[in-house]
This record gives C-alpha cells, sequence and structure tokens, in this order.
C-alpha cells in the first residue's frame, strides 16, 4: 500500500505496520458483527423472544445467550432500545465505521435530535472524548459516571465528577480502618463549626472545612497560588467554566464574584496577550488560559486532566516564546518522554488541529484507530458457540478444580 510507514522489525519476523493493519481489519469485522448483535437484539425485544423461565431482563437473557458478562450485555440491550432513534449514527455501525462502545455513548448520553450533529465526531474520537465533549454540549446523561469496576475487600478507590445541573460530586470506598480516620476527622469539623456558632453545620459544611484547613496551611505562596479555584468569566457572554471547562450555574457564579479576586485577561481578536521572549517562565494567568484551552493532556488518547505541566514546544533555548500558540499541558509522562527523545511535538497549539504528535521514529500518531472496513465475511467459527446451560451453579458440586 503506498504511503504506509516504513515496517519496524521485530525478532519473530513481524512489524508494527502489519500488526497495526491487522488490528484494524479485526476491528472492522468485530464493528459489523456487534452491529448485526444488536439488530438481532432488537428484533428480540420487539417480539419478545427473550422471555423465558428464570429470565428477568433482556440483558440477563442475552448474557447468557452469547456469554457476555451482564454490564456489556445491558449495554448492547441499550443500544438496541435506541437504535432506531440513531439512523446515521446506526448506519455508520452497521458498516464498520464506529465500535459499539462509541455508540453506546452516543444513543445514551446524547439526545436523538443531534444524530447528525455528533456522527463526524463520534467517526474521530475516542470514547472518552466522547464522554467529555457531550457533556461539555450538556446533551442528557453522566458522562462522568465511572464504569463499573470489580470490587473487593482490598480495594480502594476515591473519584470526583460534576453532574449535569454543575453540582460537584464526591464517590469513593476505603478500608474500613482508613475511613474511620476520615469520619473522625469530619465529625471533629463539623465540632468546631458548631461550637463557632454554626449550629446548622452540615457534614458537607464539614468536609469543606477540612479541605479549606488544608489549603490555610500551604506555606509557599506560589503554591498556595496554585492550588486557588479559579473560575473563568466570559465578560461578552457571562459564561462562567472552572478550568476543566465544567460550567458552573448562575446562582453560584453570582455568590463566588461577590467575595473573590478578578485578574483580567486581555485579548486581541480573541487571542489571549502572550509574554513573547521576555520571560521562560509561564505566568500563572497564562498557565490557566493554557488549561482551560487544553483541559488535560493534548497527547492523543490520554486522559490525564489534572496536575498537567506547560510545555514549550518549540523549547526556550532555540528561540521559543512564551506565547500560547507555542504552550501546551502535558501530563508528566509524557512530558519526560518528550524530552527523552520519544515524543515529537509540532504545531499551533492555538488551533485545535493544529498539533502534530509523532513516535520515536517519526511516525505520526492518530487521534484514534482507524478500522478498516471489511470487503467479505467474517472467518467462520469451527462450530456454532453454545452458551452456557443456564442452571444454578452450586460450588459444592461444580468449581474450578
Amino acid at each position: 500500500m503506498s504511503g504506509r510507514p516504513t515496517p519496524i522489525g521485530f525478532p519473530d519476523g513481524t512489524d508494527t505496520v502489519d500488526i497495526e493493519h491487522e488490528i484494524a481489519e479485526i476491528a472492522g469485522s468485530l464493528n459489523v458483527l456487534n452491529s448485526r448483535l444488536v439488530e438481532v437484539t432488537e428484533r428480540a425485544l420487539a417480539h419478545g423472544e427473550w422471555i423465558g423461565h428464570g429470565i428477568h431482563s433482556p440483558a440477563q437473557w442475552l448474557a447468557w445467550q452469547a456469554g457476555l458478562s451482564l454490564h456489556r450485555a445491558k449495554e448492547i440491550v441499550q443500544v438496541a432500545q435506541q437504535r432506531a432513534s440513531f439512523p446515521l449514527v446506526i448506519d455508520a455501525f452497521d458498516r464498520g465505521e464506529l465500535a459499539i462502545d462509541q455508540v453506546h455513548v452516543v444513543v445514551t448520553r446524547a439526545p436523538a435530535w443531534a444524530d447528525q450533529r455528533v456522527l463526524h465526531f463520534t467517526k474521530n474520537a475516542t470514547v472518552a472524548q466522547l464522554r467529555r465533549a457531550i457533556r461539555d454540549e450538556r446533551f442528557e446523561g453522566d458522562p462522568d459516571e465511572p464504569d463499573p469496576q470489580p470490587t473487593g475487600e482490598d480495594r480502594e478507590r476515591l473519584s470526583t465528577s460534576t453532574t449535569d445541573d454543575g453540582r460537584w460530586r464526591i464517590n469513593g470506598e476505603l478500608d474500613l480502618d482508613r475511613g474511620n480516620i476520615i469520619d473522625n476527622a469530619l465529625s471533629e469539623a463539623r465540632d468546631s463549626l458548631f461550637e463557632r456558632g454554626h449550629t446548622d453545620a452540615t457534614w458537607a459544611d464539614a468536609l469543606v472545612e477540612i479541605a479549606q484547613r488544608s489549603l490555610d496551611t500551604v506555606p509557599s505562596d506560589s503554591r498556595r497560588e496554585r492550588f486557588k479555584t479559579w473560575v473563568h468569566l466570559d465578560a461578552n457572554t457571562g459564561d462562567t467554566t472552572l478550568t476543566a471547562g465544567w460550567r458552573i450555574p448562575i446562582s453560584v457564579r453570582d455568590r463566588v464574584l461577590c467575595d473573590g479576586q478578578i485578574q483580567p485577561v486581555w485579548e486581541r481578536e480573541g487571542v489571549p496577550f502572550s509574554v513573547g521572549r521576555t520571560q521562560r517562565i509561564v505566568p500563572d494567568r497564562t498557565r490557566r488560559i493554557v488549561e482551560l484551552r487544553d483541559r488535560g493532556c493534548r497527547v492523543p488518547g490520554c486522559t490525564a486532566d489534572r496536575f498537567v505541566e506547560i510545555h514549550h514546544i518549540i523549547h526556550w533555548l532555540n528561540g521559543g516564546p512564551t506565547d500560547t500558540w507555542n504552550l501546551v499541558c502535558l501530563c508528566p509522562k509524557h512530558h519526560r518522554m518528550h524530552h527523552q527523545g520519544r515524543l515529537g511535538i509540532t504545531g499551533n497549539a492555538d488551533d485545535e488541529h493544529g498539533l502534530t504528535f509523532t513516535d520515536w521514529k517519526g511516525r505520526a500518531i492518530g487521534s484514534n484507530g482507524q478500522p478498516s472496513l471489511p470487503t467479505g465475511p467474517p472467518p467462520k467459527p469451527d462450530q456454532p458457540y453454545q452458551h452456557p446451560c443456564g442452571e444454578r451453579l452450586d460450588l459444592n458440586w461444580v468449581g474450578l478444580g
């Protein structure tokens, strides 16, 4: 094929180009087969074919018939239920152009009227990017809801997110002894608020009190400045967002602006003023503009959106200015890779599609995988899949040996 990169050989005789081409072909076939599974599931829902003894839901039936996890079966059923509402997205899915995970995000989080509007972006976006984009468009659904994870007594997790109506949410699970430390800290903070006259203090007030105490003890002014909450207010439209891009309601905006510091960022034709070669260290206000623009690491496929570092695309020592077009957010891992010569970055960061990322061999890194559309029927299995019997599992008699 003309235009294909030079293969990189491995000891076993394979090369990365052939492997990537093979994966693309497989992905296209998988997409077509998954679309067929969705279409068959839609027919089963319409005619009640899933109803049977001991079957509680279509997802349970599909998980049994196809040997899927219940979570995956639920996603397929959800796509099947919305199949008729998104004809353009489903048509691309039927041709093998979209993966089941991409389609599921669209049909469960975007309204049906946005079918044509989201189609092109869906073809070129990762699942994480789709969730973020639909969230920012304020479509229905919660793209920040974490996917179900296997839980266990030794598993600890903590996550924060925002809801579609501009509320902040925290969710977590810790070991009992460590969780008890947090309980005690919350109780102490709430009691302290009560003694100071806040007789109606809630547990939420107590959590904010603990966080505020932590920030108040930061000794360095520069470090304290870094962890302030910055609200970006568009003077023309009145839209208000946090640096991560989350919109905040008007009522919250008005309350915050009653008692806060206002630092204007001057723009010329929509582009913030930069400092050129006058400064090597990125000023705080310029940093906040770059973080708001990038909303996380710009490397394709990277989902890191916190604790990013600002990088000069053209290095300062090579004459690169401290201007927004020459500044990009990178996570610490990709920042190290760049300075180790394993990641190339060129282009104009102010342009949404203006950056080119390359690997250590100089090959361009695409924004996402591009499945090859199948040109014939997929390989057939030696025999039809035999689904589990569906009987009750009694570990006293049946196990893994």
